[in-house]
């Protein structure tokens, strides 16, 4: 393992979070505004679904605080690389959550607005996910490189399948 600079973000990373954080904010709000805008109950119930995962990801992503030996005050900077739990099914299960909520949102309120902003806003999430794995391989090196040939970066279901095997 070797150690890393401290990550600075772009100005370009400052306005994708700025602009993630104001369409996660209006999604919400067209949510409880216009829920169910098209009425096509089956893409709200998907989108139910998708929000309920959301939840998962990030609470079962405790394990990286209890098993990546993380420094305290320095926020979810790990001092070991933790495969298990849900990070042994993907590999990014807090983007993860976020990218699954922004679609679930859009689907469940399923207004013009809100399904812009859900199609727009889970490419950013993608966007930090590879910026993340450039930062975690230069810190881990081949262990990281092996971790992601067995663990789908986002895939749940391939995830599931290869836990399973």
């Amino acid at each position: 393992m070797t150690e890393t600079k401290k990550y600075e973000m772009t100005i370009k990373d400052k306005a994708i979070s700025v602009y993630l954080i104001v369409g996660a904010v209006v999604q919400f709000l067209m949510m409880f505004l216009y829920g169910n805008w098209f009425n096509l109950d089956i893409l709200f119930y998907v989108g139910l679904l998708f929000a309920v995962i959301s939840g998962v990801l990030i609470l079962s992503s405790n394990v990286l605080k209890e098993q990546g030996e993380m420094e305290k005050g320095k926020g979810f900077v790990t001092t070991k690389l933790v495969d298990s739990g849900i990070y042994g099914i993907i590999r990014h299960p807090i983007y993860g959550s976020l990218f699954y909520l922004f679609i679930g949102f859009a689907l469940i309120s399923q207004h013009p607005v809100s399904l812009f902003f859900g199609l727009t806003m889970s490419p950013f999430c993608y966007y930090f996910m590879l910026a993340e794995e450039k930062m975690t391989i230069n810190k881990f090196g081949d262990e990281y490189v092996e971790y992601m040939k067995k663990v789908p970066r986002l895939n749940l279901l391939i995830g599931l399948w290869r836990k399973i095997k």
